[in-house]
Order: C-alpha cells, then structure tokens, then sequence
C-alpha cells in the first residue's frame, strides 16, 4: 500500500486527516471548579521556548498567554535525558533518590540481579523500572490521586517511548496501598512486538500494554489494528543522508507517516489520550509524551529549518513540519477536555523533558556503515557481537553483564578512546568499565578507590570541549569538583559557576557516574543534537500550567522539574508531606 496516497495532499498545509483543530485552546469554558480534579501533564520531548516561538505553535502559545507560565525554568537536574526526567516530573525526586541518575545503572544493591552488574537504562523493560521504584520506596503522582479520589482512580501514561511511559507510569508498594504498579493503570507505548504484515507490507509493530490494562474500547486484539504502526529502519530515506543517517527514522514510530488508517509519532500518542477522554470516566492522571521533537532534533539539531515541498518525505523528516504536528495536538486535546466538559476541572501542565543543543562542535562519528545498511557492529573484534546504530556507539561504552546482557558498545569515537586508553590498571586492562557521553560525559570505573577517580577525573579533563571534572565523594551523595578548563568571563561562565555544582550534585548516587565531565556550549558527542549536560540550551525549557481557575501570570522565579508534582498537589489541594520529596510546590496565582 502507497502510505503517501491518502493524506500526501494535505501535508503542504500541515492538517493531517482527524486533526482539524478547532476551536483553538483560546476558547473559553464554563466557569471553573474551586480546584482541579483531574490533571494532563504534556512533555514536548526536547522543546525549547525557542522552538514554540520559531515554529508559531499558536495552540502552545494560547496556553502560554492564559495560563501561568515560567520563562526561567529550566529541567534542573542532570542527566537531562528522557529516561531521567519523566520519572523526575511524576515522583518529585530527584535522580540521586529516583532510583537511576543517568543512561548507564550500576545495580550496586543488586534490585535487578547480581550485584555490580550494569544496564542501559534506555534499554530496561517496564519490570526493571518497577523494580528500581520498588527499591526506592517513594509515592508517584498516581498514588497521590488515589489517595484523593479512591482506588479506582486511572492514571494514564502514553508516548512512543518506554522510557517515558514505563518511568512515568509505574508505582511501586511504597505508595501506600501495598500494591505495586495499580492494575487500572494504564501504560501504552507504540514500539512493542513486531507484528505480523500489516496491509501487504512487513515491518510493523503492535503497541506494548505494559500493565495489562488497555481497556477492550482501544480494540487491541483486533489484526492491523489503528493502534499497530510501520516502523522499518531507513523510513523517508534517512539511511543515507548525513549526520541524520546515525540516527534515522525508524518508519512512522515518531513522524505521522502517510497511512491515514495508522498515523503514527505524535498523532498516535494524542488518538490514545483522546480515546481515554471521550471512553473512560475514572481516568484522574493522564501523561501524555509527543517524542517528534526529539527525535527530529537529534538527527539533524534542534536549529533545523528545512522545509521541503508539501506532501513530500522531505518534509515529513525534517522539524519544522513535526514541531507544528505536534502543535495541533496540543490543540486537539484541549478541544477534546472541552467536548466532554472536563476542561473546567483539568490542570493541563505542558513543559519538556530536556532540551537540546546543536553539536557545532561534535566529537562522535559520522563514517560509514558496515554491510551495506544502518548498523554498525559496535566490537569490530567479535564478528558475532551484537550491532547498533551508529548514535548507540557513540553515547555508550562498555557492555552490560547484567542476566538479561544483550548489549555491547567497544568500538567508541577516537575520544572516548583515548580516555579509555589512558586509564590502565596493573593488569593491563582499562579502568573504563561503562560511559555514556551526550552534552556531558559519565564514566564508571573497575577500581573507583580516591586515587583512581582522581586520576579518571583528570584524564576526562583533557578530553576535547570539556570545562570541567567532577569525581564522586567517600560518601556518594554530591561531587568533588577536580578542576576546571572554564573561559575567563562571560554568559558561560557565570552560568557554570551558578548552576554547575548544583546540577551535578543532583545524580551523586552509588549507583550514579563516578567521574563527570560538563562540555561547552553547542559541543556535543553522541549525536548532532544532544541532550543531558548543563548547558543553558540544555537545560532551560518551556512550563506552563493552564486551567480555568488560574490568573495569567509570568512569575520570573526558577521552576525545576522536580517542583512540578508538589505543585500538582497543592493546586489540587491534596494532601503530602514536603519532606518526602525534593521539589517545592510553587503556588499558582489562583482567580478566586
């Protein structure tokens, strides 16, 4: 089937079939509750204000102009990463108490098996992030609202990633009810099984039910289902064209695609959320993840403006077109809460996991791939090794060894080499055991006693771009700052020297990166446009919270992510204890 055919036309003016959006957000509603009694929080994966002001997403910016926006938040935490920050956003913790703190876990206490062992946190099945909440002990927001509103209670987590859903959704029995993850919870995302052909063609993929609880409405056990979406690797012709080809398209998991029967990307996530509103009375929480942005932004740079002509592949793979994409859906799920009279008892809180910078300077690599396709063997030393995209040989060295061990990164960028190279043990072998570099780099040692973090620390310094090192303290729970390569004065260096410390000592954990290094501006080492580090493009992001009982407000305070579910709560007059988490609740400006 020729996905172009149905819908190709009315890409060119960036309306795709179902999405006519109107009225728009700015619409008003009946007159207000006395508090919210249900809440959306909405992640523009890797949005930055810049973003909604460049691309015009107007249904963005009638929540900004109405609601209560922060124009100096920032995420507030490092790593800056999807896999950190939603289960940040849904828990008030920060990494050093969440469980995890970066893109490599060291299972010091053995939660997932033998103790020591190492994982890709990106990689982990929704059991393996339950069991790290579990271990952790703390409530997340849906616990909360079943305290508020009984048992019954859905919360619904939905996006095309399992590191936004499975973060965001699961629950563990420190939440009060001796139970784990709520069997009335809802966690769907749209990369699960390969399914069988699917309209003629292979390379589809079912939905993931990571709680077993899709409701019978959403149809899953039908074949070829509206839910199942094509996701071969190459899609839109991104295998070849560089520096996107390291991280290409995999079909229409984050672009919608041109089957109008199996819209994918953002429209996927938004037809879930909207099918929750109008079928399910007893949902109370709902997060809703559009992971375009992301993806678009790492394959060519959050700055990309390439157009390309309507109705083309050009301009399905490309930002501008996906950042209004997932404009509309903003605008559609507002209309959606006004439809079924919800949008009156609704606190919609819209903000972004992380944002981005472009890689000006870039110390990953952009060659060619081996056999032919998008792969590349990351242990150019074992022919049967398992293989990655280039973009995973980049972020990641080391191998896991944890029982479930089917990932191996040994063939790193000549960087990650040359600090891998310098730190030897008596034995020969490199006390590099695990790293993962983005707009920062993390590294994990074999021996990490005083005198070997030191040394790492001072090797990771002389790495290219890097302003800083951090070693992790006898006590683990802040960082030792080793030393500096800073520039004498300007905007950097005053904002190294005002969030630097703070930020790192978010991720100080035992099972956190024993060394730290923090990048320049617009550096980066896995990708072209990257995530996770200090930077203010990295870390400042748009926050917003709209409901009818809030006066327009700009408070020029600093909100952090961590704040967002006490201020949640607050808002919805439910009930916690502020030392059981990190975060401040920010009181909102209320209209009565």
């Amino acid at each position: 089937m020729d996905r172009r055919r149905i819908v190709g036309a009315l890409l060119g003016i960036g309306v795709l079939v179902g999405l006519i959006a109107a009225p728009s957000a700015e619409a008003q509603g009946p007159e207000p509750s006395d508090q919210p009694t249900r809440v959306i929080i909405l992640v523009l994966d890797q949005g930055r204000p810049d973003t909604i002001e460049r691309f015009k997403m107007r249904n963005v910016q009638a929540l900004m102009r109405d609601g209560v926006t922060f124009p100096n938040a920032i995420v507030g935490h490092m790593a800056a990463e999807t896999v950190i920050s939603h289960g940040v956003m849904t828990s008030g913790q920060l990494p050093k108490h969440l469980g995890w703190s970066d893109e490599v876990y060291r299972d010091v206490d053995g939660v997932l098996g033998t103790a020591g062992a190492y994982y890709i946190t990106s990689s982990m099945s929704c059991n393996q992030f339950k069991a790290l909440i579990e271990h952790a002990g703390y409530k997340k927001l849906q616990d909360y609202l079943d305290d508020k509103f009984g048992e019954t209670s859905k919360f619904v987590s939905l996006a095309q990633k399992r590191t936004s859903v499975c973060t965001a959704g699961q629950t563990s029995t420190g939440g009060g009810d001796g139970t784990g993850t709520d069997p009335e919870d809802i966690i769907m995302q749209s990369r699960g099984s390969s399914a069988t052909s699917c309209d003629g063609q292979s390379g589809w993929r079912r939905p993931e039910d990571a709680n077993n609880s899709v409701p019978a409405y959403f149809g899953l056990g039908q074949e070829c289902n509206r839910w199942w979406t094509w996701q071969a690797a190459n899609a839109y012709g991104t295998g070849t064209i560089s520096p996107g080809r390291i991280y290409n398209l995999d079909g229409n998991r984050f672009v919608p695609g041109f089957d109008s029967a199996h819209l994918g990307g953002d429209i996927w996530s938004t037809d879930a959320a909207i099918t929750v509103i109008q079928n399910d009375p007893d949902w109370r929480g709902m997060m809703v993840s559009l992971g375009g942005i992301d993806k678009l932004g790492h394959m060519w740079g959050p700055d990309d403006s390439v157009r390309g002509q309507p109705g083309s592949e050009q301009q399905m793979r490309h930002l501008p077109f996906i950042a209004r994409t997932a404009d509309e859906q903003v605008g559609r799920l507002m209309d959606a809460l006004r439809e079924q009279g919800l949008l009156e008892d609704t606190l919609v809180v819209l903000t972004a996991d992380h944002a981005a910078q472009t890689g000006k300077r870039f110390h990953g690599r952009l060659d060619t791939f081996t056999n032919g396709t998008n792969i590349n063997a990351c242990d150019p030393t074992t022919p049967t090794s398992p293989s990655a995209l280039r973009s995973d040989c980049n972020w990641y060295y080391g191998a896991e060894d944890g029982p479930l061990a089917d990932e191996a990164y040994l063939d790193p960028s000549p960087a990650i080499r040359q600090l891998r190279d310098s730190l030897t043990l008596p034995n020969g072998q490199t006390n590099l055991r695990f790293s993962y570099q983005d707009s920062h780099i993390a590294a994990w040692l074999n021996d990490a006693s005083e005198a070997r973090k030191q040394e790492a620390a001072n090797q990771i310094l002389k790495l290219p771009d890097v302003i800083a090192s951090y070693r992790l303290s006898d006590d683990r729970d802040s960082y030792v700052l080793q030393g500096t390569r800073m520039p004498s004065s300007g905007p950097e260096r005053s904002w190294f020297q005002e969030h630097g410390q703070t930020l790192v000592d978010t991720m100080a954990a035992p099972y956190g990166p024993d060394v730290v290094a923090l990048l320049r501006n617009n550096t980066t080492y896995g990708v072209i446009g990257d995530h996770g580090g200090h930077q203010q493009e990295v870390q400042n992001i748009p926050m917003i919270f709209s409901w009818p009982g809030l006066n327009a407000a700009a408070p020029t305070e600093q909100m952090r992510l961590v704040d967002v579910m006490p201020t949640i709560l607050a808002t919805m007059d439910i009930d916690f204890d502020p030392a059981d988490m990190d975060g401040d609740a920010i009181p909102l400006p209320a209209s009565h």
